[in-house]
């Protein structure tokens, strides 16, 4: 379904850019997993969402750089740009359907006793304060990864290998970022609708806002069961 092609804005950052940029993402990641295991082997008391609140902020840095800093670009130009209201009616379709196809592939998973994603419920209940995960979860992590992934890298891909290779390269690079080999295909997933929705509305905004809901759902419905007292 092609909705709008017109408009394209020009990205001044290179595909180099962009594998830099990848491959200090993936360092970056190794040393805060070590800085968490090393306070947890010495016993040091870390709020886990404030920590990653802090990792996903830091990761602007690098995209300011190569994007904004090194070619004098815009902030319009990662895709913090305007969009046709008709892009959420088509957003909302598509994750539907993601819903529908993670229902499924759950209820195959369960057949052989496994789990996609982690059971949020017991790092709830591990908190003495749940903000700051709730913070990061719904409003920092889509922000600052839909920047990353469909702003910074995906576009950047696009000039050089087209919308699609481009969409599959961010996407899978997106999947492989939360360290979950169930759960990757599901966020690869995920991560292809929001290219797509960016490829058709050249803007990040339809992708944050259904970011921003499919993590609200997911954090919100552990939190509450918390509050009801499931699993304790």
């Amino acid at each position: 379904m092609e909705i709008n092609q017109s408009n394209d804005l020009p990205v001044p950052w290179t595909t180099k850019d962009v594998w830099l940029g990848v491959v200090g993402l993936a360092g970056w990641w190794v040393i805060f997993l070590l800085v968490i295991f090393v306070s947890e082997t010495i016993n040091l008391q870390v709020n886990i969402g404030l920590a990653m609140g802090f990792w996903e902020l830091t990761l602007i840095v690098p995209i300011w750089w190569f994007s904004l800093r090194k070619y004098g670009g815009k902030w319009n130009q990662l895709g913090l740009r305007s969009f046709k209201g008709e892009m959420m009616a088509l957003g909302c379709g598509l994750i539907i359907f993601s819903f529908g196809f993670n229902l499924i592939y759950n209820l195959f998973l369960n057949l052989f006793g496994l789990r996609a994603q982690a059971d949020l419920i017991p790092i709830f209940e591990e908190l003495s304060s749940p903000w700051w995960l709730l913070v990061t979860g719904i409003v920092i992590a889509p922000i600052i990864e839909e920047i990353v992934f469909r702003g910074f890298i995906f576009a950047g891909f696009k000039q050089r290998y087209g919308w699609l290779n481009a969409a599959l390269i961010s996407s899978g690079l997106f999947a492989a970022l939360h360290l979950q080999p169930l759960a990757m295909l599901p966020i690869f997933i995920l991560g292809f609708i929001f290219a797509y929705l960016y490829h058709q509305s050249k803007s990040i905004w339809p992708g944050i806002i259904l970011h921003v809901s499919s993590n609200a759902i997911a954090l919100g419905s552990a939190y509450v069961l918390v509050k009801l007292g499931y699993g304790v």
